[in-house]
Order: structure tokens, then sequence, then C-alpha cells
């Protein structure tokens, strides 16, 4: 018997690019463990030796070149049709013209509402070629409501054809042993407790009023902890340097760049509380990850944010710095409040699991096939 093929674009994976691959890694995994009557074909751009597939079920392709402006529109074409695929899972952007029908996950549209927070290439890419990949693909995926409806809204798109697929926390995210934080979180030389922050270093993250607010506070005598931001430098991300630096604070804050996934655990297990006041989330995994494992959490009242962090945490406006500043500042002083939060953390993390994920991707496609078939 001959089973449908599957072909997903995964050139993400392996790439660092945080919650792309978190959420392409996560959904092949669990699909690749699932009873599924398709074949799948990953394509990827990394050399065969450097790419880091792990038990996935499906052949695994090389796609060149690397530069998706090249690649989607010429060379995907021809791969899929050589492959015979049936149905192309795509994030984002899917070629214009497709030998087969597409799944197009769109996380967020921010582009459209903070078209500042991305470079001029970017921009243009975004706003011209994920409205079409949307438009002409046989499913719209998306990671929450509020994206849902935002896609729906925006680009007219029938309701039906956009689903929600929330994300899922990894079981790696939980409570670890002292001794292993200890361990994994060594290298980094904290030695004051600390306030911590997860994000690419970039203006959407919304780092520098968090860095003014945390500054008041030390001013205020109000904390005597330090702050920790992991994430890789990204768009405009230098101003965050700058404004430690200008605020005098540059003994305090520590921006340690990417670390591994068994590193980001054990900082999250390892923080008195973390903070994530950004402006604009499709989803916002970093909060419910550090729900997972055991961090009182305060982030924006905006977007997704709301939708995914439910009664677990604190919920400020991003744009007043003083707002942020109470919010932390409670955080801080009021052991009950973290130990309420924290229950109620674990509680929420455990509603978002990537085997549902799966599950709820799988039906997506089986409907898209059929639909084509029929």
């Amino acid at each position: 018997m001959t089973w449908p093929r599957v072909g997903i674009d995964v050139h993400c994976i392996g790439q660092r690019q945080t919650g792309n691959e978190t959420y392409m890694r996560n959904l092949i995994e669990r699909m690749s463990a699932m009873d599924l009557s398709w074949d799948f074909h990953f394509y990827h751009t990394l050399p065969a030796s450097d790419f880091p597939h792990h038990g996935w079920r499906g052949d695994i392709h090389r796609v060149t070149p690397h530069s998706a402006m090249l690649r989607i529109p010429f060379a995907f074409p021809h791969v899929l049709s050589r492959d015979h695929i049936a149905l192309a899972h795509f994030q984002y952007v899917a070629p214009p013209v497709c030998p087969c029908p597409t799944v197009v996950t769109v996380h967020d549209i921010s582009y459209e509402y903070f078209p500042e927070y991305f470079n001029p290439m970017q921009r243009l890419r975004m706003r011209t070629l994920i409205p079409l990949s949307a438009r002409r693909a046989g499913a719209v995926l998306t990671v929450s409501e509020y994206s849902r409806q935002d896609i729906i809204q925006r680009y007219g798109i029938e309701p039906e054809r956009v689903v929600v697929t929330y994300n899922g926390v990894s079981l790696a995210f939980r409570r670890l042993p002292p001794e292993e934080v200890n361990t994994a979180t060594a290298r980094f030389g904290f030695q004051r407790p600390f306030i911590l922050g997860v994000g690419n270093l970039q203006p959407r993250k919304n780092l520098e009023r968090l860095i003014r607010a945390y500054a008041r506070l030390r001013t205020a005598g109000d904390c005597e902890h330090d702050l920790v931001l992991v994430g890789q430098m990204a768009w405009k991300g230098h101003r965050i340097q700058e404004t430690v630096e200008r605020l005098g604070i540059a003994p305090f804050v520590h921006l340690t760049g990417y670390v591994s996934e068994h590193e980001l655990v054990a900082l999250y297990n390892r923080a008195v509380l973390f903070a994530y006041p950004s402006t604009f989330e499709g989803f916002g995994l970093p909060v419910l990850e550090a729900m997972a494992c055991g961090a009182p959490v305060l982030t924006s009242n905006t977007s997704s944010l709301p939708e995914v962090a439910g009664e677990a945490a604190i919920t400020v406006d991003p744009y007043d710095e003083e707002a942020i500043g109470d919010g932390l500042r409670s955080l801080l002083h009021d052991e009950a409040l973290r130990t309420r939060l924290r229950t109620a953390g674990f509680s929420q993390a455990a509603k978002f699991n990537w085997q549902t994920t799966a599950e709820q991707t799988a039906a997506v496609y089986a409907r898209v096939l059929e639909f084509q078939k029929g």
C-alpha cells in the first residue's frame, strides 16, 4: 500500500531560531511516535552531519540554497514535485506556486503592528509573502485564539480555515534537584539571587522598559537581586546593552546570550521570579516554561499573554514602567504571593502539551488531504 507523502520544511531546526525551532522540533518528535498513515519527508538546509534529528520517522532531505528567497519559491516546488508530496507544511511562507496543497503555521503577525521591530528586508518579505501564503493554504495553523482572530480579521481568511493548535511545554521543563541546578548554572558565576528574563534581545521583548523599571527599584532600595537576560542579540538588540551602561547598573545585569535547553531549565529553577513584559506575542511559550519550572511569573496584559498565563501570573501594562516596577516589587517582597503563583503556575503549564498539538495538527493534515482527494 502506498501512503500519502507529507513534506515538512524543517530548516529552522539546528539554527537556534528559538520559538520556531521549539515548535517544529516538538511537533515532529510527537508525530514520529504516532501511528499515522503517511510517509513523512523532512527538508532542511544544513549539511547532513550537522542536522540534529533524533529518531524521526521519515526521509530527510537537504534543500539548497540556504537563502529563503531562492529556496522557497524555486527549489521547493521542484523537490516537492520530485518526491510526489501530497501535502507540504511550512512556517509563515510557502512557495507562491506549489505542486501540492499546503498547511502554513503563522505564529503571529506582529510585523503588521510593530514594523519598526524588523529590519526593512524582513518587513517587505513578511508583509508580502505571509498574507499570500496564508490565503492560498489549505489550512492555517496558529498558536492562540488571539492570533487566530487577528489573522482572520486582518487577512480576510475564512474562519474555518484558521485552526488553533496551542504550543506545548516540553517535559524537560520541570523542577530540578538543587545540586543539578547548581551544576548546570555554575559557568555563569551568579552569586546573588536574580530576576530572569528570556527572549531574543530585540525591541518587541520590551527589555529596555524592564531594565529601567529594575534600575528604579535598585535606586529606591527595593531590590538587591541581579537581573539575568537570556537570549541572542537580534535587530536593534545593542540598545539593551547601551541602556544598562547608561543607567550604571552593569555590575548587576547579566546578558548570557544563547544557552542550552538544560541550562535554561536550570535558570528557570534558580530564578526568584520570571519577568516577561513583551509588547506582543502570538503565544509566549517562556511564560509556561517558567511556570513548569516553579518560577513565579510577571507578564503583560496584552496580545495572547493573558490567554496563555490565565490566573497564574501577575499581568501589567507593558508600556508602563511604573506598573512593571510595582509588579516586580510585589513579587520580590511577598513570599505568599510567590507561593500562590508557583502553585497556580504548575497547574496552568500542565494544560499545554505537545502531544495534543501533534494530534490536532495531524487532524488538520487529514482534513486537507481528504478535501484534496474529494
